[in-house]
């Protein structure tokens, strides 16, 4: 893989950190004003009046989506700062997307089985998630084979 096609994985994880950065915003000011959420079903509201939705009874869950898709946003960008960043930060980019398919999983089953309903936007940004690891093995994959 040529390093153009790295780029063009690199760019593709940023425009979908900026996607999960808007869809936490919205969920989160949505938890914080205690409003409700636009939502294809009835789940969005259940999930947010769940008190399983606030980690250690205060922190919405979305805060920590936005935290994360924060991190990978500027990980991403700085990747592209120069040759020695770009393997750099793409360490950065594997934790927090790691951390992130462990935290979007955990939830989900929080979701399922204990709340018993499902976020819509909760599970965008789940595939969100998961697709940027998923992104991030491959760049990690291809950056290790084009270094040998």
């Amino acid at each position: 893989m040529h390093s153009k096609q790295l780029t063009i994985i690199n760019r593709a994880i940023f425009i979908l950190s900026l996607i999960g950065i808007v869809i936490a915003f919205y969920v989160t000011q949505s938890f914080v004003r205690g409003s409700t959420i636009v939502c294809v079903n009835s789940g969005c509201e259940l999930v947010r009046k769940s008190p399983t939705s606030y980690l250690f009874g205060k922190v919405p869950v979305p805060a920590v989506g936005l935290a994360g898709y924060t991190l990978l946003a500027l990980f991403t960008f700085l990747r592209t700062t120069s040759p020695v960043n770009f393997r750099k930060y793409l360490w950065g980019i594997l934790g927090m997307s790691l951390f992130g398919v462990g935290f979007v999983s955990w939830f989900t089953f929080t979701e399922l089985f204990i709340i018993k309903g499902v976020c819509t936007w909760c599970a965008i940004s789940a595939v969100n998630m998961v697709t940027i690891f998923i992104l991030s093995l491959v760049s990690y994959h291809f950056l290790n084979q084009t270094s040998k």
